[in-house]
């Protein structure tokens, strides 16, 4: 519990990958990408409930390694990958609430495919959340100038041009605004955003910058690169 709002966090972990197979259980430096979650929270002691929404037995045992709970299945029409984030969610904390025989009041989405958030991005999240009333809390990194929507192209008739057309007028990125990504560290959200507005991101969402270097794995490639910039921290003595 924080400033007397119970916290559940929610870990989506289904199993069927096709980037990475079995990705959420492939290990980084040793570790599951579902461990590196569960380690992180593991330091959070005001966190009432740490769920791992998963389609996999294999998942959840391994999820309850790292102190996460698995106290269901989750169906196979959420278990695809066209289920939506919020309907997956909304079936967690109904299911947890059920489980527990309690409500929650704020509940985080930790995606294991973000391996490098810190237990003070979590905390700071929640305390943005409560401390602003803000419906939801997102954290982001920011867009590099080379993927800026102005920069770009699309391919059309055989023939390249600008996505968006302002584009054919940017001289120099330095005069391009600062954009950002969801880095999948954080998502912050009250239990009304989630189950009465039913979305992520409303008119009341406010972001949480993270300025240090984020790894979000999809592919094989981001699996590797997360593992060379461990190395490199660990060389440097920066984790």
């Amino acid at each position: 519990m924080i400033s007397g709002k119970k916290v559940i966090t929610i870990v989506p972990a289904r199993s069927g990958s096709k980037g990475i197979p079995d990705k959420n259980i492939r290990p980084l430096a040793g570790t599951s990408l579902i461990g590196w979650a569960g380690k992180c929270l593991s330091q959070l002691t005001w966190i009432d409930a740490r769920i791992l929404s998963t389609d996999s037995s294999l998942y959840a045992a391994e999820g309850e390694k790292y102190g996460l709970t698995a106290p269901f299945i989750r169906p196979p029409h959420l278990s695809t990958d066209t289920a939506g984030a919020i309907e997956t969610t909304a079936h967690a904390l109904l299911e947890s609430e059920k489980h527990y025989g309690m409500v929650f009041d704020i509940v985080l989405i930790i995606e294991p495919t973000s391996p490098f958030r810190k237990p003070e991005d979590v905390e700071q999240a929640v305390h943005v959340l409560v401390s602003t009333g803000a419906d939801s809390v997102v954290s982001v990194s920011e867009l590099s100038s080379k993927a800026h929507p102005l920069k770009v192209l699309k391919v059309a008739d055989n023939r390249l041009h600008f996505y968006d057309e302002q584009g054919a007028g940017v001289v120099a990125r330095q005069t391009l605004g600062t954009l950002y990504w969801r880095n999948g560290i954080c998502y912050a959200l009250t239990r009304e955003c989630l189950l009465e507005k039913k979305r992520i991101f409303t008119d009341n969402t406010l972001p949480l910058i993270i300025k240090r270097e984020i790894v979000n794995i999809d592919e094989p490639i981001d699996l590797e690169w997360a593992e060379f910039l461990i190395q490199r921290d660990t060389r440097t003595g920066n984790r």
